[in-house]
């Protein structure tokens, strides 16, 4: 009797972890709609799906007239994909150039505006979608001094 439950058991289990990966879940009940901006946002452009909630205790923003950083998380419930398209929609209309986009399981976009840049990375976990957003200005690198004339020695080799 005691092994007849065992495998019962065994076969629901079995039965529960390969159904979820046969049968794909639609949310929403029908075909993937367009996602939406929230309404209030810690940079004006720089967007976050509608239903996306911030994950205070791990994200920070810095802004003074000159410059802002931030680092900002969110949890939300959209898939991944859906997000991905999301931000390549959002960001052009709000003036950001896509440079490129990295998947291996996350997303990581990364867009360009004059003097800024934003990564945004899109990481789908086992119950939710988490976007962390990486706002920062771009590196000023100062430009090297020209060289000047005759200025080049070789190197002492101690030959003579």
């Amino acid at each position: 009797m005691q092994k007849n439950i065992l495998i019962v058991g065994f076969i629901l289990c079995l039965t529960f972890l390969t159904g979820c990966a046969s049968f794909p879940i639609q949310r929403g009940g029908g075909p993937a709609k367009a996602l939406e901006p929230a309404p209030l946002l810690k940079f004006d452009d720089v967007p976050v799906p509608r239903g996306f909630k911030l994950l205070a205790n791990e994200s920070f923003a810095f802004h003074t007239e000159e410059t802002r950083v931030g680092l900002l998380k969110y949890a939300g419930s959209p898939t991944a994909d859906a997000v991905v398209l999301f931000y390549k929609e959002q960001m052009a209309q709000l003036g950001w150039t896509l440079l490129n986009v990295v998947e291996y399981g996350r997303r990581i976009l990364n867009f360009d505006k004059i003097d800024q840049t934003c990564i945004i990375t899109v990481e789908p976990t086992a119950t939710k979608t988490l976007v962390t957003i990486s706002v920062a200005p771009k590196s000023r690198v100062a430009p090297s001094a020209p060289a000047k004339a005759g200025s080049f020695r070789p190197a002492n080799t101690g030959a003579k």
